[in-house]
């Protein structure tokens, strides 16, 4: 039995949710005259089984390949392992850049490929009639709106998340302390913390909590003059999001 023709989409973990888009989207409208391979989901990796195997499938029989970028995936080693790999198969590669990441700032090797911005309906078609001319098919009706729309809207997320990780990684280099109590608790209360500690950091704090990351006050209570511990102290309390936990957790 000949093996179907396989699109193949490149990605970070984190960033599924797009790759995903694509994936339905191809399956639904190619009415199953390809395969689509995505190694975050079940079906293109079943349970049990060689994942690196899987992905070397994939690439063997791969027609084309869709790329997730970000300012994040592109940094990752893998996902230019595969795409070298297209490169090397002449497979043709489509970078889908969303999350701040355009075209234009694609790095090497990936700026070699034609990318697309993964929000934009008309180069959404394109990335479709690219597949349906590998498949040797037709080209037809795509949501291309509605794929748009998905990838918007999880932008809109997903970058507030890479702006909190820069934030908690500059406040790990000034308190670690802070975020080592946070990534097992979601609020830190103490009574004795020195004001140039809270001051520090205090950039960060207060971009997090316009993006309701987090809550935090801090009072002054005692001042010591004189000797190794001379200076205000005051009162600090610090509530955070569930999200912002997960965050620190990868980030710190």
């Amino acid at each position: 039995m000949m093996e179907k023709p396989v699109v193949f989409i490149s990605h970070i973990r984190e960033e599924a949710v797009v790759a995903r888009a694509f994936k339905e989207e191809i399956e639904q409208r190619f009415l199953g005259l390809t395969d689509v391979f995505v190694s975050s989901d079940e079906d293109s990796v079943p349970l049990g089984q060689n994942w690196l195997d899987r992905v070397t499938t994939g690439l063997r029989t791969a027609k084309a390949m869709l790329i997730v970028c970000s300012p994040v995936s592109v940094a990752r080693p893998w996902i230019n392992f595969e795409a070298g790999a297209a490169w090397t198969r002449n497979i043709d590669a489509i970078p889908l850049c969303h999350s701040g990441l355009r075209p234009v700032d694609l790095p090497i090797p990936l700026s070699l490929l034609q990318g697309i911005a993964a929000a934009d309906p008309e180069k959404i078609q394109g990335v479709f009639s690219t597949v349906a001319a590998k498949l040797g098919s037709k080209v037809p009706a795509i949501a291309t709106e509605q794929i748009a729309e998905t990838v918007r809207d999880f932008e809109h997320v997903y970058v507030e998340e890479l702006q909190a990780a820069t934030e908690i990684r500059e406040i790990n280099k000034l308190w670690p302390e802070l975020l080592n109590a946070l990534k097992s608790q979601l609020e830190f209360a103490e009574a004795s913390v020195p004001e140039h500690k809270v001051t520090s950091v205090r950039p960060q704090l207060e971009a997090l909590q316009r993006k309701q990351f987090l809550q935090f006050a801090f009072g002054l209570t005692n001042m010591n003059i004189g000797g190794a511990n001379s200076g205000a102290f005051g009162e600090f309390k610090l509530h955070i999001d569930p999200r912002l936990q997960n965050i620190i957790r990868r980030s710190a």
